[in-house]
Order: structure tokens, then sequence, then C-alpha cells
């Protein structure tokens, strides 16, 4: 069984509402990615959610642990695999990568990681709901974000439906993907077109949305192995209602632009609510004004729901 290294933590500087979990790319760690995250600044969106004793702090940049001083940042590590990409390499990674030029390669092998780390991360979502009400949990405590190979293995965790199997979807609030990709896109495309024309006749388009994330969902689980301890559960149509936030960067050669698209297209198809936002002059990396648009984007959602 897969052992991963403890995640690093960030505790917060007030009182503990909210957490953001992130998960870092292919060669990092929990605490490298912790360490370029942490440390980014950007102008606060909202000013007045800022945590400031005075002014000068507000009209300067900002880190996410000052910006949200009641959340906790969590940053799991991949367990240790040999990483085809790398020559078999070991290295700390959500699942296997055999070309960075074309993700469709390798795919086989790239199950048994998805497997494991969806197990895993499902597992660590639940316990840090729990952390913060217990039972309690309200709406939209916890969020999940990835970079690269963590925003892939977020998406693939998300449209499984573990999270809902779970019972964590109210404390479950969205989910933010950096420079991702969705595996196993043309597959899923062919599930969710599977017989559409021939049996859309005499169903509401209602019908046809809950069909395609039902008929996805359990693609994806028959795929990864992820069955039912009792046989009782079955995916629910609304095991997805949360809202995502994709990033791109326009000059991103390692996850490119076009396979950004595709994702934030083949999660259209599922009528998921997605707001897609790409950079100018941004690589395979982040800078300020994505950094401004994620804490915006958490900042909604967390001030909403207070």
């Amino acid at each position: 069984m897969a052992t991963h290294p403890e995640p690093y933590v960030k505790l917060p500087t007030a009182g503990h509402k909210t957490t953001l979990i992130l998960l870092h790319g292919t060669s990092q760690t929990g605490p490298l990615f912790a360490q370029s995250f942490l440390a980014t600044r950007f102008s606060p969106p909202c000013p007045c959610l800022a945590n400031s004793s005075t002014a000068q702090v507000v009209r300067e940049k900002v880190t996410f642990p000052e910006y949200f001083p009641c959340c906790k940042f969590v940053f799991p590590t991949g367990a240790p695999r040999k990483t085809t990409v790398f020559d078999g390499r070991e290295t700390n990674a959500w699942f296997d990568i055999t070309d960075f030029g074309d993700r469709t390669k390798g795919e086989t092998e790239m199950i048994e990681g998805m497997r494991e780390s969806s197990l895993y991360l499902a597992n660590l979502i639940w316990n840090e709901i729990r952390l913060i009400n217990g039972d309690k949990a309200r709406d939209g405590e916890v969020f999940l974000a990835g970079f690269s190979q963590g925003s892939a293995i977020g998406l693939m965790l998300l449209l499984s439906g573990e999270l809902h199997r779970r019972g964590v979807e109210r404390g479950f609030g969205g989910f933010i993907g950096l420079s991702g990709w969705l595996p196993f896109r043309r597959q899923i495309e062919e599930v969710i077109w599977r017989d559409h024309d021939s049996n859309l006749e005499g169903r509401s388009a209602c019908d046809d949305i809950i069909t395609r994330r039902k008929d996805t969902t359990t693609y994806i689980r028959k795929l990864l192995g992820l069955g039912t301890a009792d046989g009782q559960w079955s995916p629910g149509p609304n095991s997805w209602d949360v809202p995502l936030l994709l990033g791109h960067g326009k000059l991103d050669v390692k996850v490119k632009l076009e396979w950004g698209l595709q994702l934030k297209d083949t999660l259209g198809e599922l009528e998921m609510d997605v707001e897609f936002k790409s950079y100018v002059g941004l690589e395979h990396w982040w800078n300020e004004e994505e950094m401004k648009d994620v804490a915006d984007f958490l900042g909604l959602k967390w001030h909403n729901n207070k």
C-alpha cells in the first residue's frame, strides 16, 4: 500500500473556519508547493475582506494567509511512485506520467495511482471537514485546488463521485484547477455522447444531463476500481453541483492551453458550474493576476456562506 508523507500545514492565525487543500504538480511535493504558493503576493480583490489592523496593509499586496486569516492551508504530497516520464525514477506523484507532450499515452499505467490517490484525498477532505465543526458541517467550508497533475487528480476525484459517496457534499465547497487537463477525456466524451441522439426523444433536457452525469461517474468508478463497501450507494446526479474555477497560461507548453479549453468544454457538456480564465504571457506556473482571481473566487464563496 502506498505511503504518503505527512501533509505540510499552515495553520490559521485566527479562528479556524475554512480549509484549502492544495495539490502539487509533477516532480513537486507538498512542502515545495507550499513554499512557492504561500509566498505569492497579490493585490486584494476586495480590500474589506483583508485581515488588517492598519489601512497600509490593505493598500499593499498580501499573501493568502494574510487575506484569509481563518483558513487552514493543507499541502499533501503524492506517494513515491516510479514515474515513466523520468525514466522510471521514483518521484512523489499522484499517478504515472508517460509523455509530457501527449497525455493520452500510458493511460493504463495511470489507473493504479489515480485510484490510490483518489481514496487518500477523499479521506483527507472528509477529515478536514469534520475537524472544523464535527458532524455539523456548513456549506462550502473546504475547497480543493490543484496545479498541473494536482488539478488532473482533483478533477478525477470530483467526477468519480467518491466525495458524494463519503457524504461530504455539504462541507465541500468547490474546486480550483490551475494549468490542468482531464485524463481519459476522449473516453469520457464517448460516454457523454454515447447513444445520445437515439435516447433523447421523449426525454427532457434535465433528464439528459442527469443521464450524462451518472454515466460518466459510473465509467470513472469502474475505470479506477472504486466500488462500494455495502453495494447500496449509487452515483447521484447532483454530486458535482459545486463551483469550479479553471485558470491557464496562454503560453503554457507543458500543459497546453488547448487541453485546458478541452477540459472546460467537456465539463460544460455536463453542465457543471465552470469559470475559465486564461492569462496573457503566462507559461506553466501562476502569476499575480491568477492568484487575485483565486482569492476573489474563494472570498466570494466563503463570504456568502457566513
